[in-house]
């Protein structure tokens, strides 16, 4: 099963998409297939990377794809994602897909808390017309680390673009949460065609695993065990499983103390009453 033909053309449910590229690696062309694939949802576009002409060029000439610009209205009037939402909601009709491109620019003049707790709430709508897909571009060398982290908690599919020694030839890291909790990773390779198409060098997925790995970077103390602590976890022997390899099975010892009164007589005597 090909996760990312699913996930892309909508047929695999995934609330909340977070594509984290680079400069030498953009992702940009995950949204002209996301957006090619929503024909059934008005696809509504939050420029903050580039103006409106440049995702003219990039996007096809849908009717229902609508571009905002947010670059604009977020440095003049300090409109945020969650207002442009909440103005779409009373203009339409349709279920909504909401495209973000891309949050490190927003996060460079708002701050962080502000910014998770924005896409949390439109992630979280519930009114009618629904916000039924958010998918979010985060640059990963320009936005810290730790903040990737926190975005990737609420996402259910993150889609990791990264440079090769070839300049048009990508590798791709997709990571989507199933409804049972498991974790599904796919490793793929393509290349960037000259129309701006991008072709999987390999259509079957290289790596698809369980992945139960914990986040990391999330606490100051280690949440794993290295390989060498877990086998000495493995090889230790704890009292109580040596006596359930025993016929006797367990038993008490008690050796009494001098102060011990074991006269049964009068349990209260050395109360003095």
């Amino acid at each position: 099963m090909n996760i990312y033909d699913t996930v892309l053309k909508g047929t695999q449910a995934s609330k909340f998409i977070l594509i984290e590229d680079s400069y030498l690696a953009k992702g940009q062309f995950l949204l002209k297939y996301i957006a090619e694939n929503r024909k059934a949802h008005d696809v509504h576009v939050l420029c903050f990377q580039s103006l409106i002409s440049d995702y003219q060029h990039l996007l096809p000439s849908l009717q229902n794809i609508f571009i905002h610009d947010c670059l604009v209205d977020t440095l003049s009037k300090n409109q945020c994602p969650r207002d442009v939402v909440n103005s779409i909601i009373k203009k339409t009709k349709k279920n909504i897909v909401l495209i973000i491109d891309s949050l490190s620019i927003y996060l460079l003049h708002t701050k962080f808390s502000t910014v998770y707790k924005e896409i949390l709430d439109i992630i979280s709508l519930s009114t009618e017309p629904k916000v039924v897909q958010t998918i979010a571009v985060i640059h990963d060398d320009v936005t810290e680390t730790i903040k990737i982290e926190h975005l990737k908690n609420l996402c259910k599919t993150h889609i990791h673009v990264q440079s090769t020694d070839s300049p048009r030839v990508l590798n791709l890291k997709l990571e989507h949460k199933r409804s049972s909790g498991k974790c599904v990773v796919q490793k793929l390779k393509g290349e960037m065609k000259v129309d701006g198409n991008f072709k999987l060098i390999v259509d079957t997925p290289k790596i698809i695993e369980d992945d139960k790995s914990v986040p990391m970077n999330l606490a100051s103390f280690k949440l794993v065990l290295e390989d060498s602590e877990k086998i000495a976890k493995d090889k230790l022997i704890l009292p109580y499983t040596q006596v359930q390899n025993t016929k006797i099975g367990g038993t008490i010892h008690y050796i009494p103390d001098e102060a011990d009164d074991w006269d049964e007589e009068d349990p209260d005597d050395d109360l003095e009453i």
